[in-house]
C-alpha cells in the first residue's frame, strides 16, 4: 500500500529586515568559499567570497542583514570601502597589505542602513546600504541567540559547485594538465586573512 504523501508550496517563511537605520553588531563572518563572477566586458573569474553577518532590533525582534562581498583589500574593493566606512577612516597600504582579520569583528557595534531590494526572483531582501562607527551614548542590540542558519552552508555549497563546474569547463577548452586538487584542510583556516 502507497504512502500518503501531501505536497504543497510553503511559500517563504523569511522576512527581511526592516528598513531604516539601526543600530547592529556584527555576529558572524562566514567563509563562503570561491564563486565564479563575471564583470561587464571582463572574462569570467574565481573570486573568494565572505559574509560579514549583523543583529539589530527592530520592533522587539531581533533580525540579522548581512553583506557579502570578495575578500580582498584593493583600495577598489567593496569590502574595504564597507570596513573603512564601519570604522570611520581609511586603512593605510601597509594595513591592507597585511590584511584584516575578519573574524575579529564579531562584537564590533554599529550603525547601519537598511533598504530593500528586489531578486530576479521577485522576492524582497535587505540590504546594508551604509554603515558607521556607532556614535557614543548608542547602545549595541544584544547579540545573545544568533545561530549560523543553515542558509549559509547551503549558498557555500552552490557557490563550490558553481565554481567546480567553471573549472571542469575551463580545463575542457584548454591543452593545459589539470592541477592537482589542493588539500582542503580545516575550512575555517581557508579565508586568507
Amino acid at each position: 500500500m502507497a504512502d500518503q504523501v501531501t505536497a504543497q508550496d510553503k511559500g517563504q517563511s523569511f522576512k527581511a529586515h526592516d528598513e531604516g537605520q539601526f543600530t547592529a553588531v556584527c555576529v558572524d563572518t562566514v567563509d563562503l568559499g570561491e564563486r565564479v563572477e563575471q564583470y561587464q566586458g571582463q572574462p569570467a573569474r574565481i573570486a573568494a567570497k565572505c559574509a560579514l553577518v549583523f543583529v539589530s532590533n527592530t520592533d522587539g525582534e531581533t533580525r540579522d542583514v548581512s553583506i557579502e562581498a570578495t575578500v580582498s583589500m584593493n583600495e577598489k574593493a567593496k569590502l574595504r570601502g564597507f570596513l573603512e566606512a564601519w570604522r570611520g577612516k581609511g586603512y593605510t597600504l601597509d594595513q591592507a597589505k597585511a590584511g584584516v582579520p575578519l573574524h575579529k569583528l564579531v562584537g564590533v557595534p554599529a550603525l547601519i542602513s537598511v533598504e530593500h531590494k528586489t531578486s530576479a526572483k521577485g522576492r524582497t531582501y535587505a540590504h546594508i546600504r551604509t554603515i558607521a562607527p556607532l556614535p557614543k551614548g548608542m547602545h549595541a542590540p544584544d547579540s545573545d541567540g544568533y545561530k549560523r542558519p543553515d542558509f549559509w552552508a547551503e549558498r557555500k555549497k552552490q557557490y563550490a559547485e558553481e565554481a567546480k563546474k567553471w573549472a571542469a569547463q575551463m580545463l575542457a577548452k584548454s591543452d593545459e594538465p589539470p592541477l592537482p586538487p589542493e588539500d582542503e584542510g580545516d575550512p575555517d583556516d581557508a579565508l586568507p586573512f
